[in-house]
């Protein structure tokens, strides 16, 4: 199963190689030596607000079960999962971060219920807003990049994950085969005890309607940034298109950054800007030089400073967990 989507994820890096060959690299090269720094910068420091405004979700949700969660150990710990997440699909490595909450009052399954309820509230309002993308095209360039049929198919498949995640009796239904065939006799015990643990750290969140609202909010919130930091990425390429383009284009790019055919969005990120970028007349190297260096500043900078905070805070895995 790993090698397979190992495997699978060498799909974006054979696409991005295909559009390497299918562009004048001179002209690519052209772009990168007209970049001004002044808006390079300045989307680099807003791309840093959306770092710690993402932590500051994350740490109300600990907060709702732990209650002494700085947001300076949410930075380090969102740090280190970014990096993580990086170089897994479909952003796997982001749990990690279980392990610099996890201590006596929030054990392992409350600490996993905080990263599982970060990423649904995450996946939701991406899904919400990207809807709202593919709306736009199809209202402003009459494109549809994606039919209505397969869209309300997805959010049909969401809001069925979402039932059965928080109904715990059918979930315990239709995990107890895997359970019974699967898991060690041994281990049945503690992974029985995780498995509570983990509902239990979703209904105290839930029950926390003050820490809801406010978890929710700042994730809507921690949508702003990214727009802004694309649109200032755009124009230090000299790239000018309007502010409201990106709105619809950061949701759309960042939902295929979850598709597992890729790692951190690398060839899928790249033929979507070429073919999005190209409604409003942009050449398809500058489409190619937005995406390389919005997948090293958004990618590869933050999971670089990710990797030397773990460095300086590693974390180390249990016995019971090896």
């Amino acid at each position: 199963m790993k090698g397979s989507l190992k495997y699978l994820s060498l799909v974006g890096i054979v696409l991005f190689l295909f559009i390497l060959t299918r562009i004048n690299l001179g002209d690519l090269y052209s772009v990168f030596l007209t970049i001004n720094i002044f808006f390079l910068i300045l989307a680099l420091l807003v791309n840093f607000l959306a770092v710690f405004l993402k932590a500051e979700k994350w740490r109300i949700i600990v907060n709702s079960i732990k209650g002494d969660f700085s947001l300076l150990a949410s930075v380090k710990a969102f740090l280190v999962g970014f990096s993580f997440s990086t170089i897994t699909p479909a952003k796997l490595g982001d749990f990690i971060k279980i392990f610099y909450i996890k201590d006596d009052q929030c054990g392992w399954g409350r600490s996993l219920a905080t990263v599982v309820i970060d990423r649904l509230i995450d996946i939701i309002l991406l899904c919400s807003i990207a809807a709202i993308g593919i709306y736009g095209f199809s209202l402003f360039y009459h494109i549809e990049i994606l039919s209505w049929g397969f869209a309300l198919l997805i959010v049909a498949g969401i809001i069925v994950t979402l039932y059965v995640i928080l109904n715990k009796p059918l979930l315990s239904k239709l995990l107890k085969p895997f359970f019974n065939h699967f898991v060690p006799k041994n281990l049945k015990n503690q992974v029985s005890e995780y498995y509570h643990d983990f509902y239990k750290g979703l209904f105290i969140f839930y029950q926390d309607h003050r820490r809801f609202i406010l978890s929710v909010g700042v994730g809507v919130l921690s949508w702003v940034p990214p727009i802004l930091y694309g649109y200032l990425l755009a124009l230090s390429l000299g790239i000018t298109i309007d502010i409201f383009f990106f709105i619809l284009v950061i949701p759309l790019i960042s939902l295929l950054d979850l598709l597992p055919i890729s790692i951190s969005g690398i060839g899928t990120r790249d033929v979507a800007l070429i073919f999005l970028f190209g409604l409003r007349g942009t050449s398809a190297e500058q489409a190619v030089a937005f995406s390389l260096i919005y997948l090293f500043m958004s990618y590869w900078l933050i999971a670089l400073i990710g990797a030397l905070v773990y460095l300086r805070y590693p974390v180390t895995i249990p016995e019971e967990l090896r």
